[in-house]
């Protein structure tokens, strides 16, 4: 991927509160060839409560809207 990034920064005390760490980055440019379209995303549980953060970069225009949705699918 070229150009969507993501970082988690926790503070060392609640490290240990911090669970299924999981990402995930997906090429959807050039039928996922190439990187310069695609989302990137990490999602975890923090002691009883599940987070999830996406970055997206996808098609641009008034037109690509079913290329959107189908990439973010």
């Amino acid at each position: 991927m070229v150009g969507c990034f993501i970082v988690m920064f926790a503070k060392y005390h609640i490290k240990d509160s911090i669970k299924f760490l999981r990402k995930c980055k997906v090429k959807t440019g050039f039928s996922g060839m190439t990187g310069n379209k695609g989302s990137v995303a990490i999602r975890f549980n923090y002691e009883d409560t599940s987070f999830a953060f996406v970055n997206m970069h996808l098609e641009s225009g008034q037109k690509q809207i079913a290329e959107r949705l189908e990439n973010v699918r």
